[in-house]
């Protein structure tokens, strides 16, 4: 038994040991990202038309870049289904986005703004553009979950028959 207790002792003071144990957390005091950090996120995300009669689901994934703190540029790909009681028809969304994100610690607010295509059999092929507000809560320093909802319009038809895309997902800081 005293033998069993000594070993333990032992490998306790080990250098390995202590190394391991100098008193600082493995996340850091400011949650979020830095400049120059890259953020990708998964997501199930929605789509409607502005009536909300006419929804699809699907699921979306992104790779942005933070050029500083605060300014993140991203690229969004979305594939939806939506099913007809006829058959199952695909769509899709690939979105640019550039937004700017508010630091409240855990808690950050972004608005961006996106510009890209959605296409698909279920919407019209067509190049929008529009506003986008999410809020994140970041789990530890580098994971976070978010929601967001845009309100996307047809550049040909500014402020008419848009679209309303929202995404719940998980994302990381790396």
């Amino acid at each position: 038994m005293r033998t069993t207790l000594l070993a333990l002792a032992v490998a306790a003071a080990s250098p390995a040991t202590l190394a391991q144990s100098d008193g600082d957390s493995p996340y850091s005091l400011d949650p979020g990202p830095r400049a120059g950090t890259w953020e990708s996120t998964l997501t199930g995300s929605g789509q409607s038309d502005d009536e909300f009669d006419n929804s699809n689901f699907g699921v979306t994934g992104s790779l942005g870049y933070y050029k500083t703190k605060n300014w993140l540029f991203t690229v969004k790909q979305s594939l939806q289904l939506n099913d007809d009681n006829n058959s199952t028809l695909f769509g899709g969304r690939t979105i640019g986005q550039a937004a700017y994100q508010w630091d409240h610690g855990r808690w950050q607010p972004y608005l961006g703004l996106n510009v890209g295509g959605i296409y698909g059999a279920t919407v019209a092929d067509e190049a929008v553009f529009g506003p986008e507000v999410g809020l994140k809560y970041y789990v530890n320093e580098s994971t976070f979950m978010f929601g967001n909802i845009s309100y996307e319009v047809p550049f040909d038809e500014c402020c008419d028959n848009g679209v309303v895309p929202y995404s719940v997902g998980v994302g990381f800081n790396f």
